[in-house]
């Protein structure tokens, strides 16, 4: 094993993938290089399990490589070459009930995840815009807290028009979710809700104690809020150039190449070779 072997934790959408959900071949190579010099590259995402690990296959990253994947804002650690779970973290199914009725009450869209299919309980524009960025299928039950036959890594709420209903959402359920779940925004229209402490910088930890890897001999790379834990935990925390405000002032290089011109490269470049 490499004394000093690096680890580089990669968000994908708004990051690594362009905005047309494209990995450029700048990107790829340099990811490759990573490879070959003995670097893992873990994919780390707050999508699906089922989905992100089709993301290494549309890629061609495991081609490459790449092998292991965050999903789930850090709930589920998977390697796709064994398919064997690393790490796993669920919400109770108590807590789903809670969640499922309380955004029905505010009218709040609200889906879940068994296993490859995403659980929701009535078709509209946000599953529609959800759906355009998964691979995933989509099964529709009248109550999706009652349709779980096991606890869900995460649940999530989509509002693509007001980013301000999600934040709502989140304050009215602050005196409940204190002490039992984590609520933050992955994106303008995504509102994550995780089991309590579940996020990217844990699992880039536990990742890093399972493979013997330092962390300071880790770099991390993201543009969105649930990226910061991520950024904060690395050696290297970076922004890429077009991320939020609040994930710039939380890292420690911020590129000057945005996701359209391959900022991973960038990236790589700089702290990985």
């Amino acid at each position: 094993m490499m004394k000093d072997r690096k680890a580089l934790f990669l968000d994908m959408d708004g990051t690594t993938l362009d905005d047309r959900h494209q990995l450029s071949q700048k990107n790829r190579d340099a990811l490759k290089r990573c490879v070959e010099a003995g670097h893992e590259v873990v994919i780390t995402t707050g999508r699906p399990a089922a989905s992100a690990g089709y993301l290494l296959t549309t890629y061609r990253l495991d081609e490459i490589g790449c092998r292991y994947v965050i999903s789930y804002n850090g709930g589920l650690v998977l390697d796709c070459q064994t398919n064997e779970t690393l790490f796993q973290y669920t919400l109770p199914l108590s807590y789903t009930k809670v969640l499922a009725e309380k955004a029905r009450e505010e009218g709040l869209y609200l889906q879940t995840y068994e296993d490859a299919l995403i659980l929701s309980e009535h078709e509209d524009e946000n599953l529609a815009h959800y759906m355009e960025k998964t691979s995933m299928k989509v099964k529709i039950v009248p109550d999706i807290a009652k349709a779980l036959k096991k606890e869900p890594c995460k649940m999530l709420a989509i509002d693509i028009h007001s980013r301000e209903r999600l934040e709502r959402f989140v304050k009215k359920m602050q005196t409940w979710s204190e002490d039992k779940v984590d609520m933050y925004l992955s994106c303008a229209e995504y509102l994550e809700i995780v089991p309590k402490g579940v996020c990217k910088g844990n699992a880039l930890r536990d990742f890093c104690q399972r493979f013997g890897i330092a962390v300071k001999h880790t770099v991390a790379a993201g543009d969105e809020a649930n990226d910061i834990s991520m950024l904060e935990a690395a050696g290297i925390g970076c922004a890429v150039a077009n991320a939020q405000e609040s994930v710039k002032k939380a890292a420690d290089y911020i590129t000057l190449q945005d996701n359209n011109h391959a900022a991973v490269a960038e990236i790589v470049e700089k702290f990985m070779l």
